[in-house]
């Protein structure tokens, strides 16, 4: 039996919503023919493990000091528990499944950790995870293979002139860069507003982007896995329902309401969808993300790419646990599916260069 890891928690303003995600998943494959791992990553970013883990109720009051420390080492498809500086190994770990949002565990360094530990991610590469986590070079990405999103500037400062607002007319969102759950994000009607909103969102992240502010638009999510026969699901089409000018952090976890399915054209219901599987198969290996969507004037517009989306995305593909455990289960084979396949890659070239290359020559390097 194969012992899946799923990682959830983190350094984030995204720390309780993962928390949801995690728990969400790990219960939901508690019966399936797996041993799953609960690694809780805390505020503070240690890791832990523990049975409590499983129960959602635990974290009103999370007593830390009852669960087990632990760590990966590179190289190794182990999970070890840490105790006063020592290692001990605890068990195998066979696969891995990321439920971490923002943070670490969304910009690729987590991922990149578990694939250097040799264990089968089934979630997004750490290439396309820092990638899609910096919504600015998204853009640029996007515009590589033909997909439209909107203008933006980026920008790291507190202060910024009128003239670098060029071709910029108020009203303008203004969002960290490197977040989600829409954090940190204001509308701003005036250069006043745009300064408070430039210093706040510079709170949550080193970088800044601000974008024309769009009238009259609609908001869809679609979303995207790879099962373990290589086909590419794409779920329908949902329409957020926002109590705002702009779509809140409660308006997509606490009060928020949607239409699902969309109701939508089926032109542009399908240009989604076309959209969504383009980008899947242009940057990602594997696992599941959500896209969402600006529709203007019947133009689709690319608003951001979350690797790690709410819930797995679930709701958007199953209405049973049951449904959402196979959903999970068939992420978790292609993924090892595609860990086996690299294995084959060859990771050595005899080049003689060591034989040839003394001491002496190596000091003619500097």
């Amino acid at each position: 039996m194969k012992n899946l890891a799923i990682f959830f928690g983190g350094k984030s303003p995204e720390h309780d919503i993962s928390v949801i995600t995690g728990v969400y998943a790990l219960n939901s494959l508690k019966k399936a023919d797996l041993v799953v791992l609960p690694i809780y990553v805390s505020r503070s970013g240690e890791w832990y493990t523990g049975e409590s883990l499983f129960d959602l109720d635990n974290y009103k009051n999370l007593d830390l000091k009852k669960l087990k420390r632990v760590t990966l080492i590179p190289g190794v498809c182990a999970l070890y528990e840490l105790k006063k500086d020592k290692l001990k190994r605890i068990t195998a770990i066979s696969c891995a499944l990321n439920c971490c949002h923002g943070g670490d565990g969304e910009n690729g360094n987590l991922s990149g950790l578990i694939e250097l530990s040799k264990i089968a991610l089934c979630s997004p590469s750490a290439l396309s995870s820092a990638l899609f986590m910096d919504k600015n070079k998204t853009k640029t990405a996007l515009k590589g293979i033909g997909v439209k999103t909107l203008p933006s500037i980026v920008y790291k400062d507190k202060t910024i002139t009128q003239k670098q607002l060029e071709g910029y007319e108020f009203p303008l969102i203004v969002k960290p860069n490197f977040l989600g759950s829409s954090i940190g994000i204001r509308k701003v009607k005036n250069y006043d507003e745009l300064l408070s909103a430039l210093s706040y969102a510079l709170k949550f992240s080193s970088e800044v982007l601000i974008e024309p502010c769009l009238e009259n638009f609609t908001e869809i999510n679609c979303a995207v896995y790879k099962n373990s026969n290589g086909d590419i699901v794409v779920s329908e089409c949902e329409r957020p329902v926002s109590s705002e000018d702009i779509l809140s952090f409660s308006d997509k976890y606490k009060n928020g309401t949607r239409e699902f399915p969309a109701r939508i054209s089926k032109k542009i219901s399908d240009k989604i969808k076309e959209t969504a599987e383009k980008i899947y198969l242009s940057f990602i290996e594997r696992g599941v993300i959500r896209i969402d969507f600006f529709i203007v004037d019947d133009k689709v517009l690319v608003n951001e790419i979350n690797t790690v989306p709410g819930s797995l995305s679930s709701y958007l593909f199953t209405s049973t646990i049951k449904e959402f455990s196979e959903m999970l289960i068939e992420i978790v084979k292609a993924g090892e599916k595609e860990f086996i396949k690299k294995q084959t890659l060859l990771t050595e070239y005899k080049s003689g260069i060591l034989t040839s290359f003394g001491s002496k020559s190596a000091k003619r390097l500097h």
